[in-house]
């Protein structure tokens, strides 16, 4: 099922029945597309959990773009997913349309919802699952619109925008009332200036004109919510401003809400296997893993390390795809800088990795359709809306800060002593990704403070963080290598014993070499100490 993406800019206007559309030839040349009728159905919920993100699904038949469509909020306007409609997917009777522009427009009959289309598709769904979880969705509205469409065209005769003229027919699936209204909408077409200043005079000089003949900016912001009665779906997140002097509470709360949302941006991009979305959604959950275990003193562990253990079960489905993906490019790099492995070892090599991870993610995503996915982020939004407090919940996060990182770089130097004193180069190994995981810990615990939306200290937390990613990213390197040579030395067999001997000692050697760069990273860890006060 082919899915498209577009950016919906428009403007809505309430205007009276007896109202008539102004020319619009004072704004650019007109061109009458003339006449269609529209029919959708609107889902979401039980308890509306769609639109309490503002966010509409729905299935429409008639007019140019008919399918499913998804609309979410977005920086500018709103972004709309669209699937075409399947042939086996029936629509409900449609209604006659007029032959042009100057029939009359008909009050739309107020169907019932006995017409819905029976099941959703898999991929429509999958796009809201983070949202909706296994919470069954239904019908919530249906809307007959009889639409007359106007463009407007630059002077090269090129579409900019649409002004529509709409009389809606709506009936509240769950309370059986119907609501019937007239509105003007201005929409930005895919022809129009791409200058958000030129856009917003297009529009303007649009609404001038519909102003004048009698329309006002409408009170609601979306035929779905006029049609259940409201004026919005849901309420945007209010702006949140914190400063050192803050609570702890509100930094840390502020922060793992930020990654909340990004895992909610992501999920539906794993699920269709976008690039590199396993690496970040896998990221977000580390994040999250360190926010937690670093502000114990802030947040109640009793509450979060159930959560923590939840986070740590998926990061580690996650972190299969995510192996196999970093060895299927470690292993073509490896193979395009040696001589010896031709294209067949590539092919063999490469493609093995291929399969290990087509079948990881197919693990991804059915770990992330189960019953424990959903009730996790059931936990997780509970966590923000009601904080389990710690000790030092309410102490000035200015406090509370200093005395976690310093916590923390203790923690990364035992582990990294630790390991320093194991000889054995194949018992290193997993120490030295302790003292990896270790440092990662420090770095997400340190961003926590200074990235968006927490982002309350400077250059001085922010070059701890530095310090402790360098110190990862060297021992991640190491890390990955040791397993690609693992990998090597047990497959090293048949036709390609000898070439995946020599990518092993290639591999090999590559490790000893960023082995070197670890203590630098580890001394500039150790001076960093000093800036924490």
């Amino acid at each position: 099922m082919a899915k498209s993406t577009q950016n919906e800019i428009e403007r809505k206007y309430d205007v009276d029945e007896r109202a008539v559309m102004p020319p619009l030839a004072a704004i650019g040349e007109v061109e009458v597309v003339g006449a269609v009728d529209l029919d959708a159905f609107y889902y979401d919920t039980e308890r509306g959990d769609l639109a309490a993100q503002r966010i509409v699904l729905r299935r429409r038949s008639g007019g140019g773009d008919e399918g499913w469509h998804i609309k979410s909020p977005a920086e500018t306007g709103r972004t709309e997913l669209h699937w075409p409609l399947a042939e086996d997917d029936e629509a409900a009777d449609p209604a006659p349309t007029p032959d042009a522009a100057t029939d009359p427009a008909p009050v739309p009959d107020p169907a019932s919802t006995d017409a819905a289309p029976a099941t959703i598709p898999d991929a429509v769904l999958a796009a809201v699952r983070v949202h909706i979880r296994d919470r069954p969705v239904e019908v919530i509205a249906r809307l007959r619109t009889h639409r007359v469409i106007t463009h407007l065209l630059n002077g090269k005769g090129v579409a900019v925008v649409e002004v529509a003229d709409d009389t809606v027919s709506a009936s509240d699936a769950r309370t059986g009332i119907l609501r019937i209204w007239r509105e003007w909408e201005a929409e930005l077409l895919p022809g129009a200036p791409r200058s958000p200043k030129k856009r917003d005079a297009l529009l303007d000089s649009v609404e001038a004109v519909l102003v004048g003949a009698g329309a006002t900016p409408a009170a609601s912001v979306s035929k779905l919510a006029t049609a259940l009665g409201r004026e919005t779906l849901g309420e945007a997140p209010a702006p949140v401003s914190l400063t050192r002097d803050s609570t702890a509470v509100e930094v840390v709360v502020a922060a793992l809400g930020g990654i909340i949302a990004d895992l909610k941006t992501l999920d539906p991009q794993v699920r269709e296997n976008a690039h590199d979305s396993v690496h970040q959604l896998r990221t977000r959950l580390r994040r999250a893993r360190s926010i937690l275990a670093a502000y114990r003193v802030v947040l109640d562990r009793a509450a979060t390390d159930p959560i923590r253990d939840q986070l740590r079960q998926l990061g580690a489905v996650l972190g299969e795809a995510r192996d196999a993906e970093v060895m299927r490019e470690r292993a073509r790099v490896l193979v395009d800088r040696t001589d010896e492995a031709g294209d067949d070892v590539e092919r063999d090599l490469v493609e093995a990795w291929d399969e290990r991870y087509a079948a990881a993610h197919d693990r991804v995503v059915v770990a992330m359709s189960s019953e424990p996915y959903f009730r996790l982020l059931d936990a997780l939004d509970d966590l923000v809306a009601g904080p389990p407090l710690a000790d030092e919940a309410h102490y000035p996060v200015r406090t509370v800060v200093p005395a976690v990182l310093r916590a923390e770089i203790r923690r990364v130097l035992r582990a990294a002593a630790f390991a320093a004193g194991e000889r054995d180069d194949l018992s290193r190994v997993p120490l030295l990704h302790a003292t990896r995981k270790a440092a990662k810990r420090l770095r997400y615990a340190a961003d926590a403070v200074t990235l968006p939306p927490a982002g309350v200290f400077g250059a001085k937390v922010r070059h701890i963080s530095g310090a402790a990613e360098a110190v990862h990213d060297v021992l991640g390197e190491y890390n990955d290598s040791s397993l690609l040579q693992e990998h090597l030395l047990t497959t090293a067999s048949g036709a390609h014993a000898f070439a995946f001997g020599v990518l092993y000692e290639k591999e090999r050697h590559s490790a000893a070499l960023t082995l070197t760069e670890y203590p630098a990273t580890l001394a500039e860890l150790k001076k960093v100490r000093g800036l924490v006060r």
